[in-house]
């Protein structure tokens, strides 16, 4: 069979293709909130998903506009405040929305995919982000990343449509997706910039009145925010007034890491952030400080720090350069790794990060002389620009997904077409490409690792928080028993935890027990033998 009747073939079978890429999307997505549902973490809800609840919760009781100029993104809040505004506050169906949003992600993409190498490839890029776990964990979540996906993926599929409604549409959606990211704010200027210089698009008066749509949409999305601010804060703030904090978070002294770190001024919570960041920038400042000024303060403290400390800056940019191209999933509000353990979907063998970027990797190389092609790296490597110059984490990524797959199903359909050929130098060539690329991304970065002994204990530790609050101690139990084997000394946070809930819950006896065995084969771990006195002396204490 030639490349061009498998294509035929291909798109004969688009539209039943394209509707069981989405049913399998829409499937898997529900079985995993099924399963959701039937745990603790479904009710749970924890610092940026818990935020958005309560500002949807006063919105939908008819606090509209807020008070101050927005510090996160707005554009999630609402759109879970108009829904508990018609049906009530129902995580359940905040969820199932989440799932809408995934598979007309998974829509869109496949839409774009089949622009950039046709249906077979369309077919295969949709496929990848139906099965792609970090989309589909991110359904559970009361978040604005399933939404921002939607978006992202909507405005990459209308970029690849020269009609002047498309590019029209193409900035509105941008404005919108932007409300939920704002660092894709850069692409308006960018996205201009390419529709005006497209070869293909026109003549040059043509070209501008496509690149003029295309801000006018970006505009209008933006506009009603921006009116918004003005009129309750007196302030010009076009999307939210956090830029100069989110870049001090990611460039400070005390964070070395690529990805989020702490603060040692600022409580890690979306309640307190903007207060703990405003009072410090004022106490330095000598004065009162605006939103926008607070903002200019923290940008220019992180880059004084920069210039302060370039060998510093330098490494920790390195470090987020290669955390963006990393397999491994930097949590944030909630821990992919750790859901596995509740969820029999993900732990299916579903795609990750570096599958897919080993494949688009290859795509990018075979597909390079394509104009869309070219335009997808050149997406992906500005976005990761974008959070190399902050900070990484796995919601912040997972926007390059949808122009990686379209790259990474062109890279799967070119290896194909060479194994069937028996193209040996294409082979190895393509072997070579993807597992360069493979090693690089699924390489080991520090305690950025699924299995390393800190992050493991961390996230043991979290489950069972969870499940001593749902009044499920021994399960707790459990959990940290099975945490403290794998770092007795250097993390001994799980130890502590085990020993309250012994003593707290009256299982005394039980943590004697416990702890002599524990005694006996660490000797040399200093807290253990504190923490058996006091459950001994608890005991024969009248």
């Amino acid at each position: 069979m030639t490349a061009r009747d498998s294509e035929s073939l291909g798109s004969r079978h688009w539209r039943p293709g394209l509707a069981a890429v989405l049913v399998i999307a829409t499937v898997v997505r529900l079985a995993y909130v099924a399963e959701l549902r039937a745990t603790p973490w479904f009710d749970r809800l924890v610092v940026d998903p818990e935020y958005y609840d309560q500002w949807a919760r006063r919105i939908a009781a008819g606090d509209w506009l807020g008070t101050g100029a927005f510090y996160m993104d707005p554009l999630y809040p609402y759109v879970l405040g108009a829904l508990y505004a018609v049906v009530g506050r129902d995580v359940l169906l905040a969820r199932l929305l989440n799932v809408a949003c995934s598979v007309g992600a998974c829509a869109f993409t496949a839409g774009l995919g089949r622009r950039v190498g046709g249906a077979t490839v369309g077919l295969l890029a949709g496929l990848g982000l139906a099965l792609y776990e970090p989309d589909v964990f991110n359904c559970g979540e009361l978040d604005k990343t399933a939404l921002s996906m939607l978006l992202v993926a909507a405005f990459l599929f209308l970029m690849t449509d020269r009609r002047r409604g498309a590019r029209f549409g193409a900035g509105l959606v941008l404005g919108l997706a932007a409300l939920t990211r704002a660092n894709l704010l850069v692409f308006a200027p960018l996205g201009a910039l390419v529709i005006a210089r497209d070869p293909e698009a026109g003549d040059s008066p043509a070209r501008v009145r496509a690149a003029a749509a295309f801000v006018a949409g970006f505009a209008l999305a933006l506009t009603p925010v921006t009116l918004r601010n003005l009129a309750v804060a007196g302030t010009f703030v076009p999307t939210t007034t956090q830029l100069g904090q989110n870049f001090y978070t990611g460039n400070n002294a005390e964070n070395p890491y690529g990805a989020y770190g702490v603060v040692s001024f600022v409580r890690a919570n979306p309640h307190f952030e903007e207060a703990d960041f405003r009072a410090a920038a004022e106490e330095r400042a000598g004065r009162p400080l605006g939103p926008n000024e607070v903002s200019r303060f923290w940008l220019r403290a992180g880059l004084e720090h920069i210039a302060a400390d370039p060998g510093f800056a330098a490494r920790a940019f390195a470090r987020k350069a290669v955390l963006f191209w990393n397999d491994f999933e930097v949590s944030d509000s909630q821990d992919q790794y750790l859901m596995e353990r509740e969820s029999r979907t993900l732990r299916l063998p579903l795609l990750g990060f570096g599958e897919v970027a080993a494949l688009a990797v290859f795509g990018f190389v075979v597909g390079r002389r394509r104009r869309t092609v070219r335009l997808l790296g050149a997406y992906v490597v500005v976005y990761g620009a974008t959070l190399v110059a902050f900070f990484v984490f796995a919601r912040y990524r997972i926007q390059v997904v949808p122009a990686l797959l379209p790259l990474a199903a062109l890279g799967t359909t070119a290896l194909a077409t060479r194994l069937r050929m028996g193209d040996g130098r294409g082979i190895a060539v393509a072997l070579a490409v993807v597992g360069v690329a493979g090693s690089l991304s699924f390489a080991t970065i520090g305690l950025f690792s699924r299995d390393h002994p800190n992050v493991v204990e961390m996230r043991l530790r979290r489950y069972a928080d969870v499940y001593l609050q749902a009044g499920e101690a021994e399960r707790a139990i459990a959990a940290l028993q099975e945490a403290i084997p794998g770092c007795t000394h250097g993390c001994p946070w799980a130890l502590k935890d085990l020993f309250e809930i012994y003593r707290t819950t009256g299982r005394n006896a039980e943590g004697i027990r416990y702890l002599e065995g524990f005694v006996r084969d660490h000797p040399q771990q200093r807290d253990a033998p504190e923490y058996l006195a006091t459950l001994r002396a608890a005991t024969t204490s009248p």
